[in-house]
């Protein structure tokens, strides 16, 4: 029996999972640390050792033998196209499987949450980016520009936020807010913050840890945390709303799917954000995602004449 293996690896994780012949929904899963990144050096070296530690036991666990294709969907790839590249050769020559397909996470979770259909998928982690596909093929990525220069409304951008706002208030120079103990609690003192943050190789995701905190205390009616969400939410509107915008021609209703570890945060940022995309004058049809980014790897591991299609590295038959 065959089976199709879907990968979804990032900074933060690995998951897979197997979809045996016929079967709605993956028979076996396994999860593992992250890697480094396509970008950073011996990025495809090291993003394939991190994907066999997870994808090897899987398959022996599931007494799987031959994988009749495998799918996977990896930040960088558009930065780092060769990288990608020498990723899928390394998992072609690693894994039983006559081909391989690498797309970036972008693409794999807009092929996940709409079902392989054309419109923009916003995701909010850590980060923040909008994949928008159009009927026709194209493409059109809008953020997703790291911590520094964009992910606007993201877990870190919230987190930062957040933590700014708390050390205004120590200081005296902002409004008090429940933020100013929540940062106490979580991290310490504003120079235990400070040294914290100068320490670790990834404050972004050291600052997304606190984006639940900010959704904590607005929940709590903190006047500051209340306008930090809305901040947030109006930054993921503009960045849904620039992507369809750029598909407005190509498809109408534009279908919108929001997914990501930020949507975690409920009501609180999903219902402000949902009233500045149901204000924005585009026509919209935002609707729940109907799969994940696994869901989308696994689509995208056979080749077909689909929107994705030109968007895929492909290795093997």
């Amino acid at each position: 029996m065959t089976a199709v293996l879907a990968i979804d690896v990032g900074r933060t994780g690995c998951r897979a999972a197997l979809w045996r012949d016929g079967e709605a929904v993956p028979t076996n899963t396994a999860e593992g640390k992250g890697t480094v990144g396509l970008t950073a050096p011996d990025g495809a070296a090291v993003a394939a050792e991190a994907i066999l530690v997870v994808v090897e036991p899987l398959l022996k666990q599931s007494g799987i033998v031959t994988l009749e294709a495998v799918g996977l969907g990896t930040p960088g790839v558009f930065a780092a196209e060769p990288a990608a590249r020498e990723l899928a050769e390394r998992l072609l020559s690693s894994l039983p499987t006559p081909s391989v397909a690498i797309a970036s996470d972008a693409v794999t979770s807009h092929a996940g949450a709409l079902a392989g259909a054309p419109g923009v998928v916003l995701a909010a982690g850590t980060g923040a980016v909008a994949a928008a596909i159009g009927d026709n093929g194209q493409f059109h990525r809008i953020d997703g520009w790291g911590p520094w220069l964009g992910d606007e409304g993201s877990g870190a951008w919230l987190g930062f936020a957040g933590l700014r706002a708390a050390m205004r208030a120590a200081d005296g120079r902002g409004p008090h807010t429940a933020l100013e103990q929540a940062a106490e609690t979580q991290f310490g003192s504003p120079e235990e913050r400070v040294a914290q943050l100068y320490a670790v190789d990834n404050p972004a995701r050291l600052a997304a840890g606190f984006a639940p905190a900010v959704g904590q205390a607005a929940a709590a009616k903190d006047a500051v945390a209340l306008a930090l969400m809305q901040a947030a939410a109006t930054a993921l509107a503009s960045t849904v709303i620039a992507g369809a915008r750029a598909l407005a021609h190509d498809v109408d209703p534009i279908a919108v799917a929001i997914v990501g570890g930020l949507t975690k945060l409920g009501p609180v940022l999903l219902e402000p954000l949902r009233a500045v995309l149901q204000d924005s004058g585009v026509p919209l049809d935002v609707r729940p995602a109907q799969g994940t980014a696994l869901d989308g790897a696994r689509r995208l591991a056979r080749p077909h004449h689909h929107i994705h299609e030109p968007l895929v590295i492909r290795a093997g038959k």
